[in-house]
């Protein structure tokens, strides 16, 4: 699995950030305690039970000496990607197959468990998984795409179209909650991220959870919005979305022949049953108008906004209008 992988161990209770604590730039170890209490959200893998039991000569044995042994084994592992905002998250690769992805103040587990659920209902999908992964050094697509010629970039194109078709086609069950799989609710990411307050089990919910952002404009002008709507929206299909589709999130690798493969999506924090027009709205989130990237250009027919035009330029609108 490449680069950036989220291998979630454990999950740390909230702790009060000290103020007078000294930072290394950030970096979220500083804020971590051998006193602080540990809780254990999903078993711990054998993989990851035997680095923490190896990590430290000096900590009590497992269960009582897991805060302390934790703290070792980040604390001595390689930071292999960190958040642009300050301690906020990093990725430590800990062993030459476990990459630990730490999270202040996790409050959702979407991106966990939709690792399971892949892993158990589609484990084709190249996503990373739950506990423990193989880890091989690869690149994001976001390093390399500018050096790929345009059949390169086609191939990407291809391929990631091969494997957004396969996780579309999990099927949805009637009448169960859109969002995350584990009844997470959904989520809408624009300036500032929302989450539904209560389930929502249809195309007209949804879309009213997206009206309903604390910027509703003026009246004229969201009825004018609603007046434009496709007379007959219910014939969209909710489908499996991973809700964060750009290069940084796609890892890829040259093999043999020269030719640059597909290896991994990463950042599944999004993910869940939505609308199918969906992935193209969220695949595009980053697109400015004067933003010359020909990625938006190579996007996979099945989520391309050519697909879903109509519903894509009305939520352009719309998102003019909630930022």
């Amino acid at each position: 699995m490449g680069g950036q992988y989220l291998c979630k161990a454990d999950r740390c209770s909230s702790a009060e950030k000290s103020e007078t604590t000294k930072r290394r730039e950030g970096d979220i170890r500083d804020c971590l305690r051998p006193s602080d209490p540990v809780d254990i959200v999903w078993p711990l893998s054998s993989t990851v039970l035997g680095l923490l039991e190896e990590t430290s000569q000096i900590a009590e044995p497992l269960p009582d000496g897991l805060p302390q042994r934790m703290l070792d084994l980040v604390r001595t592992s390689e930071v292999i990607w960190k958040s642009p905002v300050l301690d906020q998250m990093m990725v430590f690769k800990c062993d030459t197959d476990v990459v630990v992805k730490a999270i202040w103040c996790v409050d959702d587990d979407t991106e966990y468990t939709t690792l399971q659920y892949l892993e158990c209902h589609k484990p084709d999908i190249p996503a990373p998984r739950p506990l423990g992964y193989t880890y091989k050094p690869s690149t994001t697509l976001a390093t390399v795409w500018p050096q790929m010629d345009n059949d390169q970039k086609a191939s990407i194109r291809d391929q990631l179209g091969v494997i957004m078709s396969n996780l579309r086609s999990i099927p949805y069950t009637d009448g169960s909650a859109l969002g995350g799989v584990a009844g997470e609710g959904c989520k809408d990411i624009r300036r500032h991220l929302r989450k539904s307050e209560k389930p929502i089990r249809s195309l007209v919910e949804f879309e009213e959870f997206l009206f309903s952002s604390p910027h509703p404009g003026g009246q004229v002008f969201t009825e004018l919005l609603r007046q434009l709507y496709p007379t007959q929206p219910t014939e969209m299909k909710i489908v499996f979305t991973h809700g964060d589709l750009r290069p940084d999130n796609i890892t890829v690798d040259m093999d043999d022949c020269n030719q640059w493969i597909v290896t991994g999506l990463l950042v599944w924090e999004y993910s869940g049953f939505y609308p199918e027009y969906c992935e193209a709205f969220k695949c595009t989130n980053c697109l400015a108008p004067y933003k010359e990237d020909d990625w938006y250009l190579f996007l996979p027919d099945c989520i391309s906004p050519k697909r879903y035009a109509h519903w894509w330029l009305l939520d352009r609108v719309r998102d003019a209008r909630v930022v």
